[in-house]
């Protein structure tokens, strides 16, 4: 049967020309390549493969929907839902019609969500129903209405299904322009701080930080991504997944990360690139025979943590490029991104704390605390400049915002510094830094030793306390399935490789370390858990 594809989309001008959806839309032309598969969805029930044609009908089909239902310009649209095709669908959809996307993370606790609702003020809450109880008990003594729509089997009353809201909507776009200016989505930093905040990006800085990224990792329409983030963070957007939907390129939406599963997704679909938090892939080396999934990867790409040289070496000895990456929800998940390439890249000599250089549009340097550029080699706060990737600020948190987004910069709230070649170290958070009789203690520098043991198959480095010195540096450390390790070995190591003062005077070991949603090595808990104050 002959498709007839539209030969136009609303990609025309300069009021729409930041907005992704209307970019992505424009694939589903004839200017693009609209029966390429854009998506494969991956769940429980299989995989499932969409077209850039059928993704955009489905985008429009609830643009439509979202219309119908009261839903404007600037009205935020509530979402908890893992990566599926649906989760895609309301995202473009909400881009299309100048709605705030406003995502959060599922795994929140019914009081957690219902204090980021009543902080947003959403029309409409779209969920997976198997959060239909967490759900319900959010919404039983609620005073403002707030329409539900559940993707999935349907279990709560109130709500509609997702395919009945969509169903016998109009395929056509929804010709609703936006501006640059204009904010597009909300997403929520994890609250290491206190309450969660919610970050605004508009349609202009969420462009430039997928554009940004994107160049960065050289990713081109061929190019075959599976991301592990979750898409309530930023990481899970803008890097790299819209990016790859922006040049007409193959996106894997994976709805429950596992190892073994994104492994097995690599070698079925030929995957070339894969973006992962460090520990993430880490655990994918783990898996007896991984290297025999591999063989299609060009990339994978480490954020979030520290990036282990062994790590690094374990992929660039089959012939796989590895980024480091670094970035904030705040600066569009942008900030440093660079390759190792080969076993004598500079990136594999330099220490694990070294992420790279600022991609294109990224301009970032070091300041001491009167806000004054340090010389090369000192550590002091990382900066990033706010244009063009940087957001918009925060929602409903003027003093945090004005604490954070300083004139042109954004403050990390990370220590780090430059070296002589330009490149980049990240060393942890300005409250992680251990003051041991007067020296400053940086607990990356010691998870990097650590890490680089042997028998060591995960570090975190905290604070202790000492009788003479103040503080001492604790190590929480995971020994190797099968090895056992003792204090005495920990310490002789840790002193070979660094000035004494630094060596870790605490040692915990534990059989694993708690994990965020995104993967990550969960900090915070860990230092409820041991840190020393």
């Amino acid at each position: 049967m002959l498709v007839e594809h539209p030969k136009n989309t609303a990609y025309p001008g300069p009021d729409t020309v930041y907005n992704i959806a209307n970019i992505i839309a424009r694939n589903a032309t004839l200017s693009g390549f609209p029966d390429k598969v854009a998506v494969i969805a991956s769940d429980m029930e299989g995989d499932k493969e969409f077209s850039y044609s059928q993704l955009n009908s489905r985008v429009n089909r609830l643009a439509h929907a979202l219309i119908k239902s009261d839903i404007h310009k600037g009205d935020r649209v509530f979402v908890l839902l893992p990566n599926k095709i649906e989760t895609l669908d309301i995202l473009l959809a909400c881009l299309k019609i100048g709605a705030i996307y406003t995502p959060a993370n599922f795994r929140l606790s019914s009081e957690e969500i219902r204090f980021l609702i009543d902080d947003v003020e959403p029309k409409i809450l779209i969920y997976d129903s198997n959060y239909s109880e967490r759900v319900n008990e959010v919404i039983k003594d609620r005073k403002k209405p707030l329409s539900l729509i559940e993707v999935g089997p349907h279990r709560l009353s109130d709500a509609k299904t997702f395919d009945n809201f969509v169903r016998e909507m109009p395929e056509q776009e929804p010709g609703v322009v936006t501006e640059p200016k204009e904010e597009c989505m909300i997403l929520f930093t994890a609250g290491t701080t206190g309450r969660p905040k919610g970050v605004k990006h508009t349609h202009r800085s969420t462009f430039f930080a997928c554009l940004s990224n994107g160049l960065s990792a050289s990713l081109t329409r061929d190019d075959v991504y599976l991301g592990a983030p979750p898409m309530f963070h930023s990481g899970g957007l803008t890097c790299f997944q819209l990016y790859m939907l922006m040049i007409n390129g193959t996106i894997i939406l994976q709805t429950a990360w596992t190892p073994k599963e994104a492994l097995e997704l690599i070698k079925k679909y030929g995957v070339t690139y894969h973006f992962g938090i460090a520990t993430q892939l880490k655990m994918m080396t783990q898996i007896e025979g991984w290297e025999n999934y591999v063989g299609s990867l060009k990339v994978v790409n480490g954020g979030g943590e520290p990036q282990p040289a062994e790590l690094k070496k374990a992929f660039i000895e089959r012939g796989i490029k590895y980024m480091s990456g670094y970035g904030l929800t705040e600066t569009g998940a942008t900030g440093f991104n660079w390759p190792a390439t080969s076993k004598d890249d500079p990136m594999l000599s330099k220490a694990s704390e070294c992420m790279g250089k600022p991609p294109m549009f990224i301009e970032a340097k070091i300041i001491d605390q009167s806000g004054m550029e340090v010389k090369t080699g000192e550590t002091g706060e990382i900066v990033i400049r706010r244009e063009p990737t940087g957001a918009a600020g925060y929602w409903n948190r003027p003093e945090a915002e004005a604490e954070k987004f300083r004139g042109d910069w954004i403050f990390t709230g990370d220590l780090g510094k430059v070296d002589e070649d330009g490149y980049f170290y990240v060393l942890g958070r300005t409250d992680d830094m251990i003051i041991s009789g007067g020296e400053n203690i940086y607990p990356a520098e010691i998870e990097r030793v650590i890490y680089s043991h042997p028998k060591v198959a995960d570090v975190v480095v905290v604070r202790g306390q000492h009788p003479t010195w103040g503080q001492t540096p604790k190590a929480v450390i995971v020994p190797k399935k099968g090895e056992s390790i003792t204090e005495e070995e920990v310490t002789e190591y840790v002193t070979k490789h660094l000035a004494p003062f630094k060596r870790p005077r605490k040692i915990v070991f534990v059989d694993s370390l708690p994990k965020s949603e995104t993967g990550k090595i969960d900090k915070r808990r860990i230092k409820e858990l041991y840190q020393e104050i």
